[in-house]
């Protein structure tokens, strides 16, 4: 039949055998995985050159003193306010659409750099700035900057209603 079990030899690799094989193992992982060592290696070598590998170095080694500068800030008077307010901010990015978005800031841009023109920025006179409201761009911006009061001001009397 078959050998006692107390007869039957178990195998056990020495160390030197268990290195040779978990190196055989990397090995075959490396060359499986070619193209993505190559490019993580490239990426390593980005980072040291932009000296980002000190700096996450330095961290590490320093996380201790950075944890208590990082709780000692956080613990400052107003900081809770600041945070809230920052969170508030965020919520309220969050539920603007991306288009109007994108339409308002790209009038903002635009208003700035007329702004800042300053061969254009002379001094107007009641004449002037009636004449500039039958401009079709400033027309758009006043009717704009009137709807942007209305709601301002529904929202600040729905905030109102809601206190009482």
């Amino acid at each position: 039949m078959g050998k006692a079990i107390t007869n039957i030899e178990r195998y056990i690799p020495s160390k030197e055998e268990e290195k040779q094989e978990s190196i055989q193992q990397i090995l075959d992982a490396l060359s499986e995985n070619r193209d993505a060592v190559l490019t993580l290696l490239d990426i390593l070598k980005e980072l040291k050159e932009f000296g980002m590998l000190d700096i996450v170095q330095g961290a590490l080694k320093n996380r201790h003193d950075i944890g208590v500068i990082a709780v000692t800030q956080l613990n400052k008077p107003g900081m809770h306010h600041m945070m809230k307010t920052g969170m508030d901010a965020l919520q309220f990015l969050s539920r603007l659409e991306p288009q109007k978005m994108q339409t308002i800031l790209q009038g903002v841009e635009k208003g700035i750099e007329k702004l800042a023109d300053t061969e254009n920025n002379k001094s107007m006179g009641l004449w002037g700035m009636g004449k500039a409201m039958f401009d079709p761009n400033v027309s758009l911006a006043l009717g704009s900057m009137m709807n942007f009061m209305r709601g301002m001001g529904e929202g600040m009397k729905g905030s109102e209603e809601k206190k009482h």
